[in-house]
């Protein structure tokens, strides 16, 4: 993952977070072969509250930019890890189900323009 930039507020930035953080977004890398050089990862990871001790404290937020579409999503969990992971999850049902719509909307048309050859040439 070359375009990854990690962004925290409210706590820090230790290694373990770091390389886990990136672990699992390079694993999103699969979605965009094409412009994987292309994507830019900006993440955030932060305190909902300095208040709070116990609940939903933590939260994880990305923007993912690629030339053909942005992705994004924020989640909020107990540990910092749990909302790393749900976000990845999260991330990822949201890409492959833009993948197929697209890849359904390309097999649309291809029949769309078959059937019209058809008629044109009868």
């Amino acid at each position: 993952m070359k375009n990854l930039s990690i962004l925290c507020k409210d706590f820090d930035l230790t290694d373990a977070i770091k390389l886990y953080a990136t672990e699992k977004m390079s694993a999103l890398d699969k979605y965009f072969p094409e412009a994987g050089a292309a994507a830019s990862f900006n993440l955030r990871l932060g305190k909902v509250s300095n208040s709070h001790n116990s609940g939903k404290i933590f939260y994880a937020e990305v923007s993912i930019k690629t030339p053909e579409k942005n992705f994004g999503a924020l989640v909020e969990s107990e540990d910092i890890y749990a909302a790393i992971d749900q976000l990845k999850d999260d991330l990822a049902h949201n890409i492959a189900h833009y993948k197929d719509k697209e890849h359904t909307k390309n097999i649309r048309s291809a029949r769309k323009f078959k059937e019209e050859l058809h008629t044109v040439a009868e």
